[in-house]
């Protein structure tokens, strides 16, 4: 070696020369040296990234956002296994704050949002348990897990109870719904969840809330699952069930949507006489809507009405219109109205309707015929006219010229 420093010396710092009478002991300085300046970068970088790593969990008091913590988190994920047992001390020592940093932003977002968050969370505490599993610390690796899990089965599920019990169901909370549903269904125990929820919905009226029936027509069996097929049967039934009320603005509403069948159909078959009747009160002759007044008739249910007197004004006013007279005279109700006596003058009229509309038919028909008939002489009159008029002309004489 000291001959090799001495080739240096006398060489007056020439590499090239240096290689040429010692390449061997060259390269393996160079080689030295390289490593050397290798493992001093290493340490350099390894000295800054284990004090920014070091700040970073110093600083946790001071995340403002949800996205911050979350590459926070994942910087503490990748650099926890690489940086020594002081920044796992350090992780230690601010487990605490993590955690209650973590819930207080959590704590912000609708339950929608809550659930994908809690999750993405829960992921984070598990791999930072797993990232600390090199410096035996178990009490760092146990606290990560466990809240991990915690988490999720307490933390998450009291939110979804929350708001489960307290919700207003109307149309802004059918997403919170969906994902509480879709969440609930990838757990082993749905009902578990969604019992909460169907107590609270079991709160409110089908038959009478307005914003839980707008609710559930913005589900979907794909998104609701359970809670779409519940709130469909629960519908679908007091519309059919001839003894439920459906209130005047779910009806006013459904009508205003046009579907006006739906609206129809349920008066035809309404067996609740005492809410047959308020019905009648505010709908019957109010809308201009011969279907939805000829519904009530059409209910055989007995009430106090005035069907024979609206009858006999639709007919009166329409009494040329046989269209009118007959859709009338067809729809059920109408007979039991009138009475058979009635009802018998009813088809009369239209059948007299009929034989008058026919005979105009043949009258102006034959008017027709006649104004062309007299449209013809007259034109043939003119011709002959025009004719003799011709023959009776002299032929005019020029007058000779010398």
């Amino acid at each position: 070696m000291s001959d090799f420093l001495s080739l240096i010396k006398e060489s007056n710092y020439n590499l090239l020369e240096i290689y040429k009478q010692a390449p061997n002991e060259t390269l393996i300085t160079v080689a030295v040296l390289l490593a050397l300046i290798a493992l001093a970068y290493f340490f350099i970088n390894h000295s800054i990234k284990k004090s920014t790593v070091l700040k970073e969990i110093s600083k946790i008091d001071d995340i403002k956002t949800f996205d911050e913590l979350n590459s926070k988190l994942v910087l503490f994920i990748n650099e926890v296994p690489k940086r020594g047992e002081v920044v796992a001390k350090a992780l230690d020592e601010n487990k605490d704050k993590i955690l209650f940093k973590s819930l207080k932003l959590l704590s912000t977002f609708s339950i929608k949002d809550k659930i994908k968050k809690y999750q993405i969370i829960s992921k984070r505490f598990k791999q930072l348990s797993n990232s600390s599993l090199k410096y035996n610390n178990d009490k760092l690796t146990t606290y990560f897990k466990n809240k991990s899990l915690q988490l999720l089965s307490n933390e998450l599920t009291n939110e979804i109870n929350e708001y489960s019990s307290t919700t207003h169901f109307c149309q802004d909370e059918v997403a919170n719904v969906n994902a509480i549903v879709q969440y609930a269904n990838k757990q082993n125990s749905p009902w578990q969840i969604l019992d909460v929820l169907f107590k609270n919905l079991n709160r409110f009226s089908f038959s009478y809330n307005i914003e839980l029936f707008k609710f559930i027509e913005k589900l979907n069996k794909k998104e609701s699952n359970q809670v779409y097929d519940y709130c469909k049967e629960k519908i679908d039934s007091i519309f059919t069930s001839g003894e439920d009320e459906v209130s005047v603005n779910i009806l006013e509403y459904i009508y205003e949507k046009e579907e006006k069948e739906k609206v129809y159909e349920y008066i035809k078959t309404l067996t609740n006489a005492s809410y047959l009747q308020y019905l009648y009160k505010v709908l019957f002759d109010k809308k201009d809507d011969l279907h939805l007044d000829l519904a009530f008739i059409a209910n055989p249910t007995q009430i106090e009405n005035e069907y024979k007197e609206y009858i006999d004004n639709s007919l009166t006013t329409n009494w040329r219109d046989k269209e009118h007279i007959e859709f009338v005279s067809k729809s059920p109700g109408v007979l039991d109205v009138l009475g058979h006596t009635e009802f018998r003058s009813l088809i009369e009229r239209v059948d007299r309707i009929k034989t008058d509309i026919e005979n105009n038919k043949k009258i102006e028909e034959a008017l027709t015929i006649a104004k062309r008939a007299e449209s013809i002489a007259i034109e043939a009159k003119s011709f002959n006219q025009s004719g003799s008029k011709k023959k009776k002309e002299k032929p005019v004489v020029q007058p000779r010229v010398d």
